[in-house]
């Protein structure tokens, strides 16, 4: 299987149009740092001179052309001219379309990828800069489901998201959203792991006039290992060894971001916000036991999300807030020992019932065999972060406002939401805000 993910081409074929757009070259960057871990040494950046030569526009104040960003990413030797003969094709912007291709396209708040030949491209209204992760990340995903054979209509069909009503069509007007204004100023990242880092992308990714515009507090008591570095969009070989802070923490500043705490403990019911901690925090635990303690800690909003951990659910992403109406046991229950063979069962018939599954069940960006070891693969991360950061900004805009989110990439034609009618200023007082930089 790893040899066949580093033998599956995939070009991200450039129009010079992302030039001056923020969001596409966002969601080509986010395309580039899934791609290289889900197909490690096949990913390929076609852009003209022209575009490679551009400005930046994501940290402006690294000084660095859009070629030279992806050069870092992908390497300066995947970065060409032409498509590759016989490479999977991504279109962003006004590139040229190929026969397979799958076009990348969004507006507003509104994320959208399919055949390029029936998708037809989006207005590609900037409102919310995030909204270019989730759309690579919605690509990549047909492409990965796709590529292990685990659904035959991946590729073949549109898919899309509202990050501002998911629980809308995206071509029904309420799911467009507004022009976002404010961003959040300070905030917590609970769990630095597969979401973790995930997150912290799509915050970092943000269009801030000036890195000190954001203050990040970081929270992790783990040290980064070999697997992290193939889930984690953030981290590298290099950080193998140091605690996830202190690795996260050490890429932020790279990226100009110096103003970070770092926290190397366990989160548990001791956990109280001091001073002038930040009130806002999102929260990428892997456990129930930890998410049960998070009503404790005194946050003014705590924004959450969870993925599934077997080889037949990889690509399911839940989502709560606190406050919630539920009860933390409610939210995040033990499972008895006949709940967990029930799924244990359930996970060993869908699994044999898809050849997909089997295969991607023997390979480490599976990393699950059939006794129970867990999946975690980045553009999942990536989807649930955009979905994450977008409640955060929402929050700051009286969006809509959920409690609860299910969804399935694999079949995002049945999101489950849980609506709690629109935030409002008593929701924001707590909460840091700054202006955002113009796109």
């Amino acid at each position: 299987m790893l040899r066949r993910r580093q033998t599956y081409m995939v070009a991200l074929n450039c129009g010079d149009d992302v030039a001056p757009s923020y969001t596409l070259q966002l969601a080509v960057l986010t395309a580039a740092i899934i791609g290289i871990r889900c197909f490690p040494g096949a990913i390929r950046a076609v852009v003209s001179p022209v575009l490679a030569a551009a400005p930046l526009r994501v940290w402006p104040w690294l000084g660095l052309s859009f070629g030279q960003a992806l050069a870092q990413i992908i390497g300066p030797d995947a970065v060409a001219a032409e498509v590759p003969i016989a490479s999977r094709v991504l279109v962003f912007g006004a590139a040229a379309e190929t026969k397979g291709a799958l076009r990348v396209t969004f507006d507003g708040w509104t994320a959208k990828a399919g055949p390029a030949d029936k998708v037809m491209r989006l207005s590609e209204r900037q409102y919310f800069s995030a909204v270019g992760i989730l759309a690579a990340s919605l690509a990549m995903s047909e492409l990965f489901l796709s590529f292990a054979g685990i659904d035959l209509l991946a590729t073949r069909r549109p898919v899309g998201l509202s990050l501002w009503r998911p629980d809308l069509p995206i071509d029904h007007p309420d799911a467009l959203g507004l022009p976002v204004s404010f961003l959040p100023r300070s905030f917590w990242l609970l769990g630095l792991g597969h979401l973790g880092n995930a997150y912290l992308w799509a915050l970092a990714t943000l269009p801030y006039a000036r890195p000190t515009d954001a203050d990040f507090a970081l929270f992790d008591f783990d040290k980064v290992i070999k697997d992290n570095v193939e889930t984690g969009v953030l981290f590298e070989t290099g950080f193998v060894n140091k605690f996830k802070p202190h690795a996260c923490d050490i890429w932020l500043n790279r990226h100009g971001f110096q103003q970070v705490r770092l926290v190397e403990r366990r989160f548990d019911a001791s956990f109280r916000l001091q001073g002038d901690e930040p009130t806002l925090a999102l929260c990428g635990f892997d456990t129930n036991p930890a998410r049960r303690d998070l009503p404790n800690g005194g946050f003014a909003r705590v924004i959450e999300s969870g993925l599934g951990g077997t080889a037949n659910n990889f690509d399911t992403i839940s989502f709560h807030t606190l406050p919630n109406p539920r009860s933390p046991d409610d939210l995040w229950p033990d499972q008895t020992k006949a709940e967990l063979a029930k799924i244990e069962a359930e996970q060993e018939r869908v699994a044999s019932e898809n050849c997909g599954y089997q295969k991607l069940a023997q390979d480490i960006c599976g990393r699950r065999d059939l006794a129970g070891k867990s999946v975690a693969v980045p553009f999942v991360g990536t989807t649930a972060a955009s979905l994450v950061v977008g409640e955060a900004v929402k929050l700051l805009h009286d969006g809509p406002a959920y409690h609860g989110i299910k969804l399935s990439l694999g079949d995002l034609a049945r999101v489950r939401t849980i609506r709690n009618g629109n935030y409002s200023a008593l929701d924001t007082a707590a909460i840091a805000s700054i202006e955002r930089n113009p796109l």
